[in-house]
């Protein structure tokens, strides 16, 4: 059964799946140099570990894959615009930390934010978003749905989006030593919309390095009714600096800081939108601060594969009352460290295990005023996972033991452990089929109650436990030709969902918020991407539904999952070669859905509207290579009114914004 070409196929985790895919689409599109070429085909072979998923050498991926050389021929600014194509995953409308983001219809408390392997779960408030990232910054993102493997990481009970900063020696050409990168974009719908930003990246013998700066600056943005969507102006800054040291070809250190900013006058719930009233405004000033130290190697004798890495991630947001010119503090401190190793056993098995370790500690300045301290938590995970092949099956079998302790900030003491297993199977059933099964367990340690509140005393509930979920998926990878199609259907159950109950409450006073575990939260859906590629056309659709429930009802709310109708998107892109120049249609849409609203005792029915929204593009290269990129976007090209399904409580949410058009220019040299 086995072919020259169904030996070659590689088994990756999710997120090297999108680096090393998206390297050979863009080498098979021709516009690297030489040099280039050869150095992206070593980076993706080494990037190669075993998993659960299977990429045959195609021509193209059935979902779209995003990293920095899709990026430099986009006008995306944020998160939002960079993952549009993913079918599975929503964000809310606005701009900044006022988007939320769902996958599978999971909101964002139940998923991770992974950047450069590190991550924090604290929220400062649970009316914003926890996700700051600029696309500038990147060399690839990455999305991972539904319960995780045993190598996933802490808590990685709903799904993740992960992303790795850009290195020097990705935008440096062969035999360049030292280069520069600069753009610069305007955009409508904001009377003072624009970008700008700038690398410098270069290399001295065994030492490379890269700084890199970038800034998005937008007044209030209007809807499709021409309205003026008040206190949504932003301001996002952001810088990176790395430095990495090779001290032989597969043995490399990595020195980094990232910096990301928003600040301006935002309303008091970030994530709404009101006709008539003023959601008291007050302006904000959010930071978050990463620095990074990692040591990444290959063939190590019995160790094949080395990452070890450590993070410190401060987030930070000072809000200054507009009336008593009073500011308020919130600190959310992280430190984090992963020792992750793999082995092979004989040609064709492969053991993969390690350890991860994760600090935290959240402190609002309201707090030593009421006489409480901070929020403290300590997690860590041991892991092993083991890919055994026999051609033509492949199995997964993995086992993940996770613990926590947490002190509450009236220093009362909780801790509890969890063991989960977690096994796949991958069947090659021709040269362009192959099945998989996989059914993976998870944990997830209870959260801080939100930092911006926590003035008031925090408790554990005597049998307080962590949340444990479990995922069973049945999917299909199939390619032949210019076609690829993959597919999946997913039934997902989390236990001992995590609630704050409010104990003797006078209004929005409260004795104190109680800690627990109150409910059940099931979800079913499947997902569908298709792909085609003919010459210069390349075609592209994807559809997804989930439906998840908390105790049997549909709840619209922070703690749980946002109801969404069936999600669709489409793309058409055609090249021509002569003139350099590549254009395309894209399109996403949400299917019309109703569902009776628990929430809070309520028995209402709530009606979503569906909606279709098109987008046309340009990206011209005048030089003939990828030296200089001009794009061009006209979003929302029928400036359709609507509301994005990922946001909650419906007809209050953010409005997505009506027809603008964005113009970009890269120039790398």
């Amino acid at each position: 059964m086995s072919s020259p070409k169904c030996s070659a196929l590689f088994r990756l985790s999710v997120f090297h799946l999108a680096l090393a895919a998206s390297l050979t689409a863009y080498a098979q599109q021709g516009a690297a140099q030489p040099g280039e070429q050869e150095a992206k085909k070593k980076e993706a072979e080494k990037a190669v570990t075993l998993g659960t998923v299977v990429v045959q050498d195609q021509a193209v991926a059935p979902a779209p894959v995003e990293n920095w050389r899709t990026l430099e021929r986009s006008t995306d600014i944020d998160l939002k615009d960079v993952l549009s194509d993913q079918v599975a995953v929503q964000f809310g409308g606005g701009h900044g930390v006022a988007q939320w983001v769902t996958i599978r219809g999971l909101g964002q408390d139940q998923v991770d934010y992974v950047v450069d392997d590190a991550a924090s779960d604290a929220q400062i408030f649970h009316h914003q978003g926890r996700f700051m990232l600029d696309p500038a910054l990147v060399k690839v993102i990455g999305v991972e749905k539904g319960t995780g493997s045993a190598s996933s990481g802490i808590g990685v009970t709903g799904g993740k989006v992960e992303a790795t900063t850009v290195d020097a020696q990705d935008l440096l050409r062969e035999g360049q030593n030292v280069g520069f990168r600069v753009n610069g974009g305007l955009q409508s719908n904001n009377d003072k919309g624009w970008r700008g930003g700038f690398s410098v990246y270069g290399r001295s013998g065994m030492v490379d390095g890269v700084a890199a700066f970038n800034r998005v600056s937008g007044d209030d943005y209007k809807d499709a009714r021409d309205r003026l969507i008040g206190n949504s102006a932003l301001d996002m800054r952001s810088f990176l600096a790395k430095v990495g040291v090779n001290f032989r070809e597969d043995l490399r250190l990595t020195l980094s800081h990232r910096r990301e900013e928003e600040y301006g006058v935002r309303n008091l719930r970030e994530e709404f939108f009101f006709d008539t009233a003023n959601d008291s405004p007050r302006y904000r000033h959010r930071t978050v601060d990463s620095s990074t130290v990692a040591l990444t190697g290959r063939q190590l004798g019995f160790v094949d594969t080395l990452d070890v890495n450590a993070s410190r991630i401060a987030n930070e947001q000072e809000t200054v009352d507009s009336a008593l010119n009073l500011p308020s503090l919130v600190n959310i401190d992280t430190n984090v460290a992963n020792v992750r190793l793999s082995s092979r056993i004989g040609t064709a098995h492969r053991i993969k295990y390690g350890v991860n370790l994760r600090q935290q500690e959240a402190l609002p300045s309201s707090a030593a005023a009421a006489g409480l301290g901070s929020q403290k938590k300590t997690d860590s995970g041991l892991y092993v996972e083991g890919i055994w092949r026999w051609d033509p099956i492949t199995l997964t079998t993995g086992l993940r033991y996770d613990r926590f302790s947490m002190t509450s900030n009236q220093g009362q003491k909780h801790s509890d452990g969890n063991l989960n297993p977690s096994v796949g199977l991958i069947w090659d059933a021709t040269e362009h089929l192959s099945l998989r099964l996989s059914h993976n367990r998870a944990s997830r340690s209870p959260r801080f109650y939100e930092a911006l509140l926590a003035s008031t005393p925090i408790r554990y509930g005597d049998s307080l436990k962590a949340e444990r979920a479990q995922n069973t998926e049945i999917g299909f990878d199939w390619s032949a030709g210019g076609f690829a199609v993959s597919g999946s259907y997913f039934q997902q159950r989390i236990k001992d969902l995590q609630n704050f109950q409010g104990v003797n409450c006078r209004g929005r006073s409260c004795e104190y918020r109680l800690v627990t575990n109150r409910g059940e939260l099931k979800n079913h859906g499947y997902e569908l991407n298709a792909a085609y590629r003919w010459q210069a056309l390349t075609a592209r659709m994807g559809m997804a539904h989930s439906k998840p429930t908390l105790n049997g009802a549909t709840v619209d709310s922070v703690a749980t999952a946002i109801p969404m109708g069936r999600q669709w998107t489409t793309g058409l892109s055609y090249k021509i070669a002569p003139a350099h120049l590549e254009l395309g249609w894209r399109g996403r849409y949400a299917q019309r859905g109703s569902y009776i609203d628990s929430t809070r005792g309520g028995g209402t029915t709530v009606n979503r509207a569906g909606y279709g929204v098109h987008d046309l593009y340009l990206s011209w290269q005048p030089l003939g290579n990828d030296t200089l990129f001009v794009n061009f976007t006209v979003r929302n090209v029928g400036n359709k009114q609507y509301r994005s399904h990922s946001q909650r409580s419906g007809i209050s949410a953010l409005p997505e914004a009506g027809r603008s058009f964005r113009l970009n220019v890269n120039y790398r040299f």
